[in-house]
Formats: C-alpha cells, structure tokens, sequence
C-alpha cells in the first residue's frame, strides 16, 4: 500500500526513531487482516491523526475503517471505550487486535464533520443534543486517565524542563479550579476525553455518531470543553452565546462550563510546551501563542 509521504512525515514526527519499523509493518498488517476481516477495496484515507486509516468493505460487516494505531496506550483506552459504548453513540466497533494496535470500524455515512454545519450557534445546539445523555457510568473496567492525572503528568514535565513558571502558575489555577468543580460533579463516567467538530460525523438518520474517543474517566461536566476550544480562536462573544445555547441541554451552568473550558485550555495547551522545547525560536513562539489562548480563556471567567 502506498502510503502519502505526508502521513509518513506525521508518524516520524511523533515516534521518531520507531517510525520506519511502524511503516514497515504496514503491508504485511494489511494482509494479514485483510485475510482474516475478509477486507477488499482498501484504499488509504488521509487524515490529520497520526494514525493510518483505510477505507474498505468487509464481507463480514460491510463497509468499514481499519484503522491502523500507532504504538502507545491510547489504543487500549480507545477499544475500551468503544466496547463500553458498544455502539450507543459511538462509532461500532468490529474487531480489534491490541497487539497489533488494529482497529476494524464501522463506516459513519455520509460522514461529514460538525464544521460542515456554518452557523456556529446551531453546532453549540447539535453539540448540547449529541452529548446531554452521552456519558455512561463507568463499570470499574480498565485503566483509564482522569483529568487530574493528565494535569499532574503535563505539570511533572513542565517543572522538569524549566523556566516555564508563568504556564505552571496558570496550570495550578486550572487545577484549583477543578478542584472546586469536583466538589459539585463528582460522576466517575466513561468520557471521550476529546469531543470536538471532527470527531462527530453526520449519519444517515441526521444525527452525529462520535468517533476516535482517547477514553478518560471524569464528571460529564468536562465533556464540552475540548468543542468550545476548537472554536478559538474567536470572539469572547461567540462562546458566551454557545455556552448559552448548550446550557439548558445539557444541564450545567454556564459559569461552570466555562471553568470547564479553562482547565482545557490549560491542560491542552501546556501539553504542547513539550514540542520545539529544544528549538528555541520556535518554542518560543510556540509559548507565545499558549499563554495568550490559555489567558484568552481565563478572561472568559471574568465576565
């Protein structure tokens, strides 16, 4: 299978050194499951992930995504959650391999993104019907992240790389705010942990089925937060009308969706420190453009 050297690129940027053998595994892979999932019509869909995804037709379950993981333990989150949601909401979920990070999915038709639907209002309201009665309960299986823990581990690296005080400082105010959050929102329920416009797809009865969940374990009050980041940037407007629209859906405040927010854009934000850290121009702008969407969002707060 040719694969774009595009896609190539994105995996080598994320796994470095182990790249090619990720790459040289590829057509064997494809056989292999090919044979067993009695997969034809393969053909590589190019994507923004770093995963390889590949459009086929399974004479098992019909028209299918074999997706193709990179090597590390979202994937393992990943086919929990989709086991756990079997279905209701989520994306089907085939068959797998966990030793080969191989993934046979249902294909979502007609498929289009959220971002196809213009009006930024009518997404805040798609957004509110997709996720109100979403979240399920967590039944105690399988080793997810908490929000907590992602924030601790992004501080942990943050403090060893040093000189970055100022996103630490803003970091621990995300995490005080959490804090407080979970004194009212205390649900261990299996979130998706990345919920935003691409990964909702638009399916043949005109609602959205959700894809590529990271699986985390947390309140449902966190899981509109990473769809109102990828609004920004933007107008401080334009999230206060959407949270105003999802507020009643959902049934959450609109001051604590926005602290939500915050924790996101903190978390989500100081996890991109890590990259150019050892290339010094461009991390600092990298820093620049953090601070001033993590600050964009804590002025939110204000109002």
């Amino acid at each position: 299978m040719d694969i774009p050297e595009s896609a190539r690129a994105g995996v080598r940027k994320y796994l470095g050194d182990e790249a090619d053998i990720f790459i040289s595994k590829v057509d064997e892979r494809l056989l292999r499951y090919g044979a067993l999932w009695r997969l034809n019509d393969l053909s590589f869909m190019p994507t923004d992930t770093v995963n390889f995804l590949f459009s086929c037709v399974s004479a098992l379950y019909g028209p299918c995504v074999l997706k193709m993981c990179i090597p590390g333990p979202e994937t393992a989150t990943e086919i929990g959650c989709l086991r756990a949601y079997n279905g209701r909401g989520y994306v089907k979920l085939w068959d797998y391999s966990l030793t080969d990070d191989m993934m046979l999915l249902e294909k979502v038709k007609p498929g289009d993104q959220m971002w196809a639907v213009k009006d930024y209002r009518e997404r805040a309201r798609l957004m509110g019907e997709r996720v109100k009665d979403l979240p399920i309960a967590w039944d105690g299986r399988g080793d997810y992240p908490t929000y907590r823990s992602w924030m601790e581990g992004i501080r942990a690296k943050l403090v060893g790389m040093g000189g970055l005080e100022e996103p630490v400082g803003l970091l621990d105010e995300a995490y005080a705010i959490y804090d407080g959050l979970k004194q009212t929102y205390d649900r261990d329920c299996l979130l998706h942990g990345d919920l935003h416009q691409e990964n909702m797809l638009l399916n043949t009865s005109g609602g959205y089925t959700v894809i590529d969940p990271k699986g985390v374990v947390d309140d449902p009050v966190m899981e509109t937060a990473r769809f109102l980041m990828n609004e920004t940037p933007c107008e401080g407007q334009k999230i206060f009308d959407m949270v105003k629209i999802m507020s009643p859906i959902i049934d959450i405040p609109e001051a604590d969706i926005l602290k939500s927010m915050y924790i996101d854009a903190a978390l989500s934000h100081c996890w991109t420190l890590e990259e150019f850290y050892d290339t010094p121009e461009l991390f600092m702008e990298n820093k620049r453009r953090a601070l001033e969407t993590i600050k964009f969002v804590k002025g939110l707060l204000k109002k």
